[in-house]
């Protein structure tokens, strides 16, 4: 692949034109001459600068990191995200092909990544905020974590693989001290980054904050995310990071991506299910939701203990790390095991609704419910419900304790 010596500059239209002309094997995928090429920007994320052209036989998306946060110029960053983006693909490709996107060519000059191009497919969360629902996408979402995470983790490969990659990934600090921040330390105390609209909500986030338990569930959230590298994650699941078209999934924005426990990917992605749930005013979406949760949840864990199990009766054990040849004993393993990542999920989850709400990154979704008054009674039983799923004053030991926490408060609307 070409690579590229000129100094940093960031790409306006024609300079995208440009770049991709300098890429035979990009410009033969679009087909056509340059001047035939379509190009617009689609930039929608807090980060990065996102362009997609299309030509004559097919299309690309280039993203471009820029110095600074997109939406805050005064928040410098370095550039280097999209490196980890494109070597998160890489890794996880082999093992998602129909589930994420190629990396097919990163300038380490330009720190430019380009991929195939989704402009076929809508983001899930604007396709849930105007009531397009696609249940299947959750099934998806679910079998794309566990086959991602377990085939990034000991379960599957030797040692030293593992740890070169978590040598790698362990230089993403400037966007994991983002996540660190944002989503489990900023909310819980006064910071000028958080914001919330409505007052109503101020006695809630004074709840949480003056919270032991609360505090302490935090606490350990945040030591749990650093220190219990079991896999290589997206590191920001989100509706707003997956596309579909309702039958065709691809999970995209990989530039969060660190190893972490696997709770954190799916509990990310179910926070933001309940955030739009409690935005949906009718039953009959609502009732989507729940079953999108179950199926999720139900997804992952077949498709993870059954990768696990394949990986046990393959001839080369020597990776096994995590089993033991009497039965009884292996069940009770991976049962424990799959507990604590739901344990997880449930943790993370709550903090992501609780950083959506009231921390830097807000979710669009309330802004379907044009009544200030509804909307604030429901962004307060989203508030009410993660804290109770940190408190945990009744144990939250199944999904099926989840969901009824979870109904619970959705019967206050």
């Amino acid at each position: 692949m070409t690579t590229h010596s000129s100094p940093y500059s960031t790409l306006d239209l024609e300079g995208v034109r440009t770049f991709l002309t300098s890429l035979p094997a990009i410009a033969a995928r679009l087909g056509g001459t340059p001047d035939e090429w379509r190009v617009w920007e689609v930039s929608d994320g807090n980060l990065n600068m996102v362009f997609v052209a299309e030509g004559p036989e097919g299309g690309v998306c280039l993203k471009q990191a820029l110095p600074h946060v997109r939406v805050d110029p005064a928040w410098k960053m370095p550039l280097d995200r999209t490196f980890f983006e494109a070597a998160y693909l890489r890794a996880v490709f082999p093992h998602v092909p129909d589930l994420t996107t190629e990396c097919l060519h990163f300038d380490p000059e330009q720190f430019i990544l380009i991929v195939p191009s989704l402009s076929g497919h809508t983001v899930m969360r604007t396709a849930m905020m105007a009531g397009h629902y696609h249940p299947a996408v959750a099934a998806q979402v679910g079998d794309f974590v566990a086959r991602s995470t377990f085939a990034t983790s000991l379960l599957a490969e030797p040692f030293e693989r593992v740890m070169d990659r978590r040598i790698c990934f362990a230089r993403n600090q400037t966007l994991t001290r983002i996540t660190v921040d944002l989503v489990l330390t900023d909310p819980y105390h006064d910071h000028p980054r958080n914001h919330w609209a409505d007052p109503q909500l101020t006695p809630i986030v004074a709840a949480l904050r003056t919270s032991p338990a609360v505090q302490a569930r935090i606490d350990s959230l945040r030591l749990r995310f650093l220190c219990t590298p079991q896999a290589l994650l997206h590191g920001d699941l989100h509706t707003g990071s997956i596309m579909t078209t309702g039958t065709d999934t691809r999970i995209i924005d990989g530039e969060f991506a660190t190893y972490g426990p696997i709770g954190f990917d799916a509990g990310l992605f179910i926070g933001n299910l309940i955030l739009n749930l409690f935005a949906t005013p009718d039953r009959a979406g609502q009732a989507v939701h729940l079953d999108m949760i179950q199926t999720f949840w139900t997804s992952f864990k077949t498709r993870f203990l059954a990768l696990w199990q394949e990986r046990e009766w393959a001839e080369d054990r020597s990776t096994l790390y995590y089993a033991t040849t009497d039965k009884s004993t292996q069940n009770f393993e991976k049962s424990l095991f799959i507990q604590n990542v739901f344990q997880d999920i449930a943790g993370f989850c709550a903090a992501e609704i609780i950083r959506r709400s009231i921390g830097y990154a807000h979710v669009a979704d309330f802004s379907v419910l044009t009544d200030q008054s509804t909307r604030t009674t429901r962004q307060k039983a989203a508030l009410l419900f993660a804290k109770d799923c940190l408190e945990q004053k009744k144990p939250l030991k199944s999904l099926a304790d989840f969901l009824e926490l979870l109904y619970l408060h959705m019967s206050a609307l």
